[in-house]
């Protein structure tokens, strides 16, 4: 289930537009209708009215920009890209690939606020970084995104980033009580941590990057977080996290590795904590996918388990909620 803002069928475009301009609006959903009402797919937290409903996958972020290519390259570019900054991202099939120079020169040029346009071959190496090729544009990724009231920064070459989380990040940081403890395991540039940490955590980050240090302190500075209430570490989750001692939440968004972090994660929680754990699964894999109950045995169970986005045609990211046990 993903929350909507509920307007008035009059009021849907103001709405629209102050929810893109806060980035607010989810980049993987279309908006619904009810009625004369209008429901926004959220992707943080916004003021109003707010529902849930199981979110209706887009068709497509923004204008259409393949109407300005040839009828031959418009079917084999992608109908969906992400926007980060200034920079537009593309995934391209190795038909599009010879290709990658018009279809992202009329992407740069159908949206006025891009200055530069990148192809997106994967995650790749230790760190878990975009491996991006600019083939229009400025050559600049560095960017600057905002998102539940917060200002990041980060270099895409240096630093793994995903702005399509922005609505867990919300979520996690409603879940926050004041003064608790809160590690984020596999920080990046600190979102998850710096958003727990402007509602009232004591937020830890870990991240074995060593180019993540910089910029998840200038994100600090941006968002106006003090030393006391976050503090960051470089070096691996499973060598860190045992020294640091115990936690309420520990948030782990590591898709192709969370299952491994499992048993060091419950660890470090108090009874009570809980464990956000972030998956790559197979669409119609069981709630509990393979490995996760094996892992948990009796020391903890299952409060939550949701899609959080889509990842491939037959695969999403999933969030499963691992509450530890007071015994």
């Amino acid at each position: 289930m993903i929350p909507h803002l509920k307007v008035q069928r009059a009021d849907a475009e103001t709405a629209r537009a102050r929810l893109e301009r806060e980035g607010l609006l989810h980049p993987d959903f279309r908006a619904q209708h009810d009625g004369d009402f209008v429901l926004w797919p959220l992707a943080g937290a916004a003021e109003g009215e707010i529902v849930q409903r199981k979110g209706r996958p887009a068709r497509s972020v923004g204008r259409d920009y393949r109407d300005a290519l040839s009828p031959e390259l418009r079917e084999l570019a992608p109908r969906a890209f992400d926007m980060l900054g200034h920079v537009g991202i593309l995934r391209l099939s190795d038909e599009a690939e010879p290709h990658a120079a018009a279809i992202a020169q009329a992407l740069l040029e159908s949206h006025a606020n891009l200055r530069t346009v990148a192809v997106d071959s994967g995650v790749q190496g230790q760190w878990r970084v975009r491996y991006l090729v600019v083939v229009a544009g400025e050559d600049n990724l560095v960017v600057q995104h905002r998102e539940n009231n917060l200002r990041f920064e980060v270099d895409l070459q240096q630093v793994f980033f995903s702005p399509r989380l922005a609505g867990e990040r919300a979520r996690i940081a409603a879940l926050v009580r004041p003064g608790e403890r809160l590690l984020d395991a596999f920080a990046g540039v600190g979102p998850f941590a710096i958003t727990a940490a402007r509602a009232g955590a004591q937020a830890v980050a870990i991240d074995g990057n060593p180019a993540a240090e910089k910029w998840v302190l200038r994100n600090c500075e941006f968002n106006n977080l003090s030393y006391e209430s976050f503090e960051f570490h470089t070096g691996l989750a499973e060598e860190l996290v045992p020294r640091l001692g115990s936690f309420d939440r520990v948030v782990a968004n590591h898709p192709t590795g969370s299952l491994a972090f499992i048993a060091t994660g419950l660890a470090a929680l108090t009874p009570g904590g809980v464990l956000h754990l972030y998956l790559l699964v197979d669409r119609k894999a069981p709630e509990l996918p393979i490995g996760v109950a094996e892992a948990l045995g009796d020391f903890a169970s299952v409060s939550g388990s949701r899609m959080v986005h889509p990842y491939s045609p037959g695969r999403e990211l999933r969030v499963l909620d691992l509450l530890r046990k007071s015994s």
